[in-house]
């Protein structure tokens, strides 16, 4: 559990890293506060996420692809990998769900894309952080 926890916060801090980043570089003035200001607000509005949904999803998919019982490592990797994408789609579509209720708006519109394509980012990085444990664990 604590392995999770930790992969959460990490995730949190790579993912909330990417998009100041990706913020930075596309705002016209490329100044110091175009990169931290928005990395914060993306911290404050992953870390419940991660917290709340990935952790429990993560165990989720353990116990899938545990069930499946295939012994070959890539095809376990890549059925991590697709359900992990798949989770990132449903948790993202279920935020902006969330969101559009609370400011009565229309659920489906041209912003579910960006939130559907944030929540894949975010749900691969935060499998690949949890390999980086599962990992070192092994050797």
């Amino acid at each position: 559990m604590l392995k999770k926890i930790l992969a959460a916060v990490l995730s949190t801090i790579v993912f909330s890293a990417v998009m100041g980043l990706l913020n930075y570089f596309t705002s016209s003035a490329q100044t110091f506060e175009n990169f931290w200001i928005p990395m914060v607000f993306f911290a404050m509005y992953a870390a419940p996420v991660y917290l709340i949904a990935g952790i429990p999803i993560s165990y989720l998919i353990d116990k899938v692809v545990n069930k499946i019982n295939n012994t070959s490592q890539l095809t376990r990797h890549y059925t991590r990998y697709g359900l992990f994408i798949l989770a990132g789609i449903v948790v993202a579509f279920i935020y902006v769900a969330i969101l559009r209720v609370t400011e009565d708006e229309q659920l489906l519109s041209r912003d579910l894309l960006t939130y559907i394509i944030g929540g894949v980012i975010a749900s691969l990085i935060y499998y690949y952080v949890s390999l980086l444990f599962t990992n070192k664990e092994s050797k």
